[in-house]
């Protein structure tokens, strides 16, 4: 009888715990903002138990360890939780257990020596402390710093900004103190800019980052000049950067300034140009034909949608600017005109035009063809006719140490190069937004550097930002390889 007694009690006291927990953590489900109080649309939340020590192992061995537990999606949303409905939930659970463990203390009944109970329930501690609930203190103690991302979290563009959102995440677990948050405003949708307005006066944020778009980013400038806050922004549309906004991306113009100084370094002398023919093409060529390698500009063809649409117009288009003729045979007589190609368009027009070289036979082994980091695309990489293509890259440093600590947080998924950036820029961000000065005094005071695992950014008081980049190439098994000499 005082078996059953007994095993009873433990399993009084297991569903008190469980049904406690779960009382609090549905509590806490039920009081986050809705949406049109601060315009962030809510997702699922996820929890993850982290090994904060193999985290931290992988920056600083100082760093302070232990398991902790975070819910990720809703912590940085969350305001207004009532404490002392809280506490005393947490106070009720704690005393049920320990009356429990105080009972299971005394003198067990034949049968049930074996347990070997000590007497000792004084020296346990209960930690029923709540992520939220702390982070709300901390918050309100310490008048935190807020970063605004502007990010996709619904319609098109969703996944992307879900990626980037983790990384944000991620850099915000290496964060020792509570005094800088993240505030989310989700531009998936039509958003408003007096709804913006509304968050920016309320939450006066320190820094922007993103928007992802660029149309976006255009749609927010009169906000930006409003309000005079920094943003560094995910576009590679180095047109829209000027003193306040920073366009991290990796823009088209310089990468085509790179190849320029390619082909100066190699000493290239017959250069072709090839574009689909828009404006963001005629800007590029003039760009080459205003730096050094005008004189080497030996041919040039600009085609339009029409002559797109129509494959032997296309074709007809490239045999031209090829100089190829037909023989006696009706046979192309291959013409080495060029001993440099640049091609420039999307991977549409990227997929039409190199095969079309390949067959009027352009070596790419004889004959360098360089296009921007389009070719990066996984359907480009695995083109046949696009082997030994050459573009500039950024030089992306420890790849390896940042997957795996990506994967100590969200397992069985690979970061791509936007999740890196993501990173990159939380934690300039993040370092940014917890100094006195705001980061325009910052980048004019010459703390305008910045190395993240190695990573380099360097921030020009115009909005220009320049980062190490490198030539790459497409090889036979559609992986890219770095191009270290000269054809």
């Amino acid at each position: 009888m005082t078996l059953i007694r007994c095993k009873s009690l433990i399993f009084i006291s297991i569903f008190l715990y469980s049904c406690s927990v779960e009382t609090i953590k549905k509590d806490h489900k039920n009081q986050i903002l809705p949406k049109n109080n601060i315009g962030q649309v809510e997702s699922k939340s996820i929890r993850n138990d982290i090994n904060k020590e193999k985290l931290n192992n992988l920056f600083d061995s100082n760093n302070p360890t232990g398991k902790v537990v975070f819910e990720f999606r809703k912590e940085r949303y969350l305001e207004g939780i009532d404490n002392k409905e809280i506490d005393n939930k947490i106070n009720y659970t704690q005393k049920a257990l320990q009356a429990t463990f105080k009972m299971l203390t005394k003198a067990p009944s034949t049968g049930m020596e074996h347990l070997s109970i000590k007497n000792n329930f004084r020296k346990i501690k209960f930690n029923f402390s709540n992520f939220y609930s702390n982070k709300k203190t901390n918050f309100v103690n310490q008048s935190p710093n807020v970063v605004l991302v502007l990010m996709p979290l619904s319609g098109k563009f969703r996944g992307i900004g879900e990626k980037i959102r983790k990384a944000l995440d991620l850099a915000m677990l290496q964060v020792k103190k509570d005094n800088v948050k993240f505030i989310y405003f989700d531009t998936g949708s039509d958003f408003s800019i007096s709804e913006l307005d509304s968050i920016v006066e309320k939450q006066n944020p320190k820094l922007i980052v993103g928007p992802l778009l660029r149309e976006n980013l255009i749609k927010i400038k009169p906000s930006i000049n409003k309000f005079k806050i920094p943003v560094l922004s995910f576009t590679n549309d180095s047109s829209l950067s000027k003193k306040g906004i920073w366009a991290i991306g990796f823009s088209p113009f310089e990468q085509v300034e790179k190849i320029v100084d390619y082909a100066i370094k190699c000493k290239k002398k017959k250069i072709g140009f090839i574009s689909i023919d828009n404006n963001y093409g005629r800007r590029i060529y003039d760009l080459i034909k205003n730096s050094d390698l005008t004189n080497s500009l030996k041919g040039e063809v600009f085609i339009n949608n029409q002559i797109f649409k129509n494959k032997k117009q296309t074709r007809i288009s490239i045999s031209n600017f090829l100089n190829h003729k037909e023989n006696e045979n009706n046979d192309f007589i291959a013409n080495q005109e060029y001993d440099f190609i640049i091609l420039i368009g999307n991977r549409n027009f990227v997929l039409r035009i190199a095969p079309i070289l390949t067959y009027y036979d352009v070596d790419l082994f004889k004959t360098d063809l360089f296009g921007t980091s389009v070719l990066k695309e996984k359907t480009l990489l695995n083109e046949h006719s696009l082997i030994n293509a050459k573009f500039p890259w950024i030089s992306d440093l420890n790849k390896n140490k940042f997957e795996k600590m990506w994967n100590l947080v969200w397992p069985n998924s690979e970061p791509d190069h936007l999740i890196r950036l993501g990173y990159y820029i939380s934690k300039i961000s993040l370092w940014a937004a917890s100094q006195n000065l705001t980061f325009e005094e910052l980048i004019k005071n010459g703390k305008n550097k910045f190395s993240i695992l190695g990573n380099k950014f360097l921030f020009k008081d115009n909005g220009v930002v320049e980062r190490p980049s490198n030539i790459f190439k497409i090889d036979r098994k559609g992986s890219i390889k770095k191009v270290n000499n000269c054809l």
